[in-house]
């Protein structure tokens, strides 16, 4: 807005010391000649501001059917640096505009027209302290049907001048914001008691690798009356219609400040759905075979100091994977300080109905962060697990290629529910355990390593199936036939479970315990080792009921092998 607003300008300055030898005499206009021309309408845009602007007219002849003047122009509007504070825009670098411009009388009013378009160029374009590109230049025309220039001079005091412009540029590239956009046009108009711009972008695509969301088809427009601070409203959307986007803000002229608010329409991710990739490639990379809902809303700001962005993420009932993890039923809402790079301040909070990181964790509480190197920044993590707690030391990790160790501490685990977990036919017991869970990350593996759980007080451990597998049977007076009459009613005094594997892969368990039955050798103590092991992960997957997990949940974890189209 600020840049077509310059650009306008410079033509006005331009043409405004035309447009007066228009209304007074073509003829002596053309006696008086291009020299003398070219230092009117250099004077007249240093009169505007421009301070270092320089105007040459280099051809002037009658137009084609005598319509007026015609003028070979090219003006260059100097350093904006010096224009900035007359008028009001915190601009830098310079523009220069190439062209023939018509001036032609029209009663008691002149006109500027461009025959066809004047070219563009800009050098060190910057606006807001965040520079601006246009690589392939751009032009400056008239509105179809309309002069670009109308002016007015009835007295000095009340001399009104007409805009209605249209900029154009092939691409727009603002490099410190990661933005490009493609065939921008630009249409201001002015005219007594207020301004307005209407802008349209065919495709603005952010240039970050991966984007954090995908390319968008904008129209924006702002007014203002007087001089109030101009207000703008507009829309955005994808090009498969999935995000659509509501735009509102506000700039306030004196300050040289203002806002952008974009607003997205929630988002429903289907399991056999385009997925988080039709909306945010930086998300998809994150989350794979995503579902749920999503909304949000984005921020832009410029003043004095540059441009700050911004936003916020609302989550319901998001499932999908991250790397070798999976997650289910996350809701919660999270800020973002910086869009580009995506930065999310520590202490954001997430609910989590199910966190698979090798064992199935419930019930989560999450606060975390994300930090400009892409590293997932966790102050607090806390679980539901076997009707006791695990809760994490902080830890940092690298969501796409996550790499390194998270330790897991569980406190009140109930041994009859996590001897559930098991499932084995015949085996209960009771008590409460606690300990540590190392999780360790490398790549597309999770494993468990060293994993210790013991006992807190005694309890009591019972094997006593209906129909003990092969391997338990034995003769009277043989090992396993004393192990079993041991484990028909074992009184703890300590009991540790030792848990080691690969997620997805094989687990194996080992379980010691002293105490005494007290039907076993009149309860002398007994020391006992077991070893378990076999696709405890897969066991673990498919008792998930003991968790109460609710069905919503359970059809999501249902969808997980399916990819999207």
């Amino acid at each position: 807005m600020r840049l077509a607003r310059a650009l306008a300008g410079m033509a006005a300055g331009t043409a405004a010391a035309t447009v007066t030898l228009g209304i007074a005499a073509i003829g002596g206009a053309i006696l008086a000649g291009p020299t003398l021309l070219g230092g009117l309408a250099t004077e007249a845009m240093r009169e505007a501001g421009f301070a270092g602007a320089a105007v040459q007219v280099t051809g002037l002849r009658l137009a084609d059917d005598w319509r007026g003047l015609r003028l070979e122009v090219a003006a260059d509007s100097g350093p904006l640096e010096a224009a900035a504070a007359a008028l009001d825009l915190p601009m830098a670098g310079r523009v220069a505009l190439s062209g023939a411009l018509v001036v032609a009388p029209d009663g008691g009013t002149a006109t500027a027209t461009p025959d066809g378009c004047l070219s563009v160029t800009a050098e060190r374009l910057a606006v807001s302290g965040q520079p601006l590109v246009l690589p392939e230049g751009g032009s400056l025309c008239a509105v179809p049907d309309a002069p670009l220039l109308r002016w007015s001079p009835a007295t000095a005091e009340q001399a009104a001048l007409g805009l209605a412009a249209e900029v154009r540029t092939p691409r727009l590239d603002a490099p410190a914001v990661t933005l490009r956009a493609e065939q921008v046009i630009l249409r201001l108009g002015q005219a007594a008691g207020g301004r307005s711009l209407e802008a349209t972008v065919a495709k603005l695509t952010n240039t970050a690798k991966p984007a954090p969301v995908v390319p968008l088809a904008v129209t924006l427009r702002a007014a203002q009356t007087g001089e109030e601070p101009w207000t703008i409203d507009g829309t955005a959307r994808d090009a498969q219609g999935i995000l659509a986007v509501t735009l509102t803000g506000h700039h306030d002229q004196a300050a040289g400040a203002g806002s952008l608010e974009a607003v997205a329409r929630p988002i429903r991710l289907a399991p056999k759905g385009p997925g988080l990739a039709a909306v945010s490639p930086l998300a998809a990379g994150l989350f794979q075979k995503t579902s749920g809902t999503l909304s949000g809303k984005a921020t832009v700001a410029w003043g004095a100091k540059g441009m700050t962005t911004g936003g916020q993420v609302v989550l319901k009932d998001l499932a999908g994977n991250a790397g070798p993890v999976t997650v289910a039923g996350v809701s919660g809402t999270v800020a973002l300080s910086s869009l580009s790079p995506p930065v999310i301040p520590a202490g954001q909070k997430l609910t989590i109905g199910l966190l698979d990181v090798g064992i199935p964790l419930t019930d989560g509480t999450l606060l975390f962060g994300y930090e400009r190197d892409g590293r997932l920044d966790v102050d607090r993590a806390q679980w539901r697990w076997a009707g006791g707690t695990l809760r994490a030391d902080p830890f940092k990790l690298a969501p796409d290629k996550p790499k390194g160790a998270v330790t897991l501490h569980a406190d009140g685990i109930d041994a009859a529910r996590l001897l559930e977990l098991i499932a084995v036919d015949g085996l209960e017991a009771s008590g409460t355990l606690s300990g540590t869970l190392p999780v360790v990350f490398a790549g597309d593996r999770v494993t468990l390593d060293g994993g210790v759980l013991e006992s807190t007080a005694p309890g009591t451990l019972r094997y006593d199936p209906a129909n003990p597998p092969a391997a338990m049977k034995g003769e009277e007076g043989s090992p396993t036939a004393m192990l079993m009459g041991a484990l028909t009613d074992f009184r703890y005094e300590t009991l540790r479970i030792t848990i080691d594997g690969e997620a997805g892969g094989e687990l194996s368990a080992g379980l010691s315990l002293r105490g005494a039955n007290p039907s076993f050798y009149d309860g002398y103590p007994v020391a006992l080792n077991l070893k378990l092991s076999g696709a405890l992960d897969r066991i673990l997957r498919q008792n998930l009921d003991v968790y109460r997990i609710p069905d919503t949940v359970r059809d999501r974890m249902t969808g997980f092998d399916q990819k999207d189209p």
